[in-house]
């Protein structure tokens, strides 16, 4: 069987389930799935793939890279990682074919000449390219549009079965009496802007704001002390994440919503946003349908103030949720993109 190996930096938890169902379709397809990293999260995952840890250095990447002897090696780093263009050379030299998987470009300096220079140098060494949403496309040249597949960047949901949350239970075993809850799943980093949500929605009767995640600071902490209807519950995973998941109404992220648009919208949850930042995954927020993209930060909470009130749009934009997810979003339309650059290089 042929090998696939996947050279990463640190493999969050979320890109761990997104893994193993690679490897089980990998595995139909005719391929053993094989992942390089220095770090996995530690959760309480069964891998599928065969996981190889080994320090964060072009050396020993090489050296692993030579050990497994991979049929094909997909490059999934950052600019900033030292090891990316070693082995785009040594997968070139040895040739093994090699697939760059990516947004293409920086979407936070989109116009820095020298970091475009480098990237575009490492999509013509690749022999295909893979990328998030058809809205990236644009970042690679004319030339490489031909090696480029899209693989719509999405989370592995298959394993959950939502039928089996009772959402009335779950908030009574974390004390929430509101009647609807808005979560905030995702890292307390400072650009992700927590704070808006927390002082939009802070002593409002009847609506909780439920957050999960890392990076919890003492300001921070501060303020879901002061509201009684603020409630942080640390980081989950697994089954006591879904949970969470399940209890919740609205998803927002004032900015920099990341991969949990895809959670949302797996769970039916409506997305309430605005215009700063986002990644590529805001694609799948269609304005008025499975989210709101919001101008200010006024049209924000009045937005969220809407949803908790107009229970027929709440239920509308659920329905209209779950189609998204359907149509675009289940990870099945990811995998068509891996194994389409995978087919590419193989003929």
């Amino acid at each position: 069987m042929k090998k696939i190996l996947l050279v990463s930096n640190y493999v969050f938890h979320y890109r761990q389930k997104v893994y193993n169902y690679f490897a089980d379709r990998f595995h139909d397809d005719g391929y053993e799935f094989h992942v390089l990293a220095p770090e996995y999260q530690h959760v309480e995952y069964e891998l599928k793939f065969t996981a190889h840890t080994q320090k964060f250095s072009a050396l020993s990447y090489l050296r692993e890279i030579k050990r497994i002897k991979p049929d094909v090696v997909i490059v999934f780093l950052h600019l900033k990682d030292v090891v990316q263009l070693p082995v785009i050379y040594y997968c070139r030299l040895n040739k093994i074919p090699a697939i760059f998987w990516n947004k293409g470009t920086s979407d936070t300096d989109p116009d820095n000449k020298w970091k475009n220079a480098v990237y575009h140098h490492m999509h013509n060494m690749c022999d295909a390219l893979i990328t998030y949403t058809s809205e990236t496309q644009k970042n690679f040249t004319e030339k490489n549009q031909k090696k480029l597949f899209v693989a719509w960047n999405t989370v592995n949901c298959t394993d959950i079965d939502k039928s089996k949350y009772d959402k009335a239970k779950i908030r009574k075993k974390y004390n929430i009496a509101e009647n609807t809850v808005v979560l905030y799943i995702s890292r307390m980093r400072k650009d992700k802007h927590i704070e808006i949500l927390l002082e939009a929605l802070a002593d409002v009767p009847d609506i909780a704001v439920v957050a999960m995640g890392a990076g919890m600071t003492p300001d921070l902490q501060q303020k879901f002390d002061a509201s009684s209807n603020l409630y942080y519950l640390g980081q989950k995973y697994g089954e006591e994440g879904n949970e969470v998941w399940a209890m919740g109404d609205v998803f927002s992220i004032p900015v920099n919503c990341g991969l949990g648009i895809n959670e949302a919208i797996f769970w039916n949850l409506p997305i309430v946003t605005t215009k700063g930042y986002q990644p590529p995954e805001i694609y799948y927020v269609k304005d008025g349908k499975t989210g709101f993209i919001l101008n200010s930060e006024k049209e924000y909470k009045e937005t969220l103030l809407r949803l908790a009130s107009d229970k027929k749009l709440l239920e509308t934009m659920k329905n209209e949720c779950q189609k998204e997810y359907e149509k675009e979003v289940s990870i099945d339309r990811m995998y068509q993109g891996f194994i389409g650059a995978i087919h590419y290089v193989g003929k």
